[in-house]
């Protein structure tokens, strides 16, 4: 190793000088073209075909379902007095989430609220997500109470699973109820009687006849 073989880690190259001059290479426009946009500083036309729609803005939208977004349900107190009016539910009655949802006909997975409509006609204890504060004290006022929950979304099963289960749970009922049968005393006796009623082959055998001798047929007379 000599001293002229050392060289150093990053060259420095010099920056090419635009705009100098006609000679210095990139003078005059300094490598920009003409006039123009496009020749201008802070503007970036990126996609741009000639007025014509950019693949970007032709190519089909594909969306996605937020999984914080809620199917919102918005009850008021007059719906409690509907199923008090119709006998659905009775005085002091406690319903559960499951049953509102049911009884409103919602879907499975919502997020159910309770406001303030009109005044309620008896007490009745709620399940619910969320509650506004009128509607609140006019539960409490009627000896009610609001119990708020968590909302969790339960998991949706697949349709293909659920009719394997259904197959197996079918297949075993089946099997249970064929060794049910099989040993029942019925079937049993059934079995008896039939095996009984089998006729047994018969001992005596058809005795073979012995050809007729010649001394037993008779003489003919000449």
């Amino acid at each position: 190793m000599k001293l002229n073989e050392f060289k150093t880690i990053s060259q420095k190259t010099k920056r090419k000088r635009i705009c100098r001059g006609i000679g210095s290479g990139k003078g005059k426009t300094g490598g920009r073209g003409m006039k123009g946009q496009k020749s201008r500083t802070g503007v970036s036309i990126n996609g741009f075909e000639g007025g014509q729609m950019p693949l970007h803005m032709r190519m089909p939208k594909h969306g996605f379902k937020s999984k914080s977004k809620l199917r919102k349900i918005i009850l008021k107190t007059d719906f409690i007095n509907q199923l008090l009016e119709k006998k659905i539910i009775s005085d002091k009655a406690k319903i559960d989430i499951r049953q509102i949802i049911n009884l409103s006909k919602s879907n499975k997975n919502s997020y159910v609220k309770f406001l303030f409509g009109k005044k309620l006609d008896k007490p009745v204890s709620v399940q619910a997500h969320a509650v506004s504060a009128s509607a609140l004290k006019e539960f409490k006022r009627m000896g009610g109470e609001v119990d708020i929950i968590k909302f969790k979304k339960e998991p949706s099963v697949k349709p293909k699973e659920t009719n394997k289960k259904v197959i197996k749970e079918n297949r075993a009922s089946e099997d249970s109820q064929k060794k049910n049968m099989k040993n029942s005393p019925d079937n049993v006796n059934a079995k008896k009687k039939v095996q009984n009623k089998k006729v047994k082959p018969s001992s005596s055998k058809k005795s073979k006849v012995s050809p007729k001798s010649s001394k037993d047929k008779p003489i003919k007379k000449t």
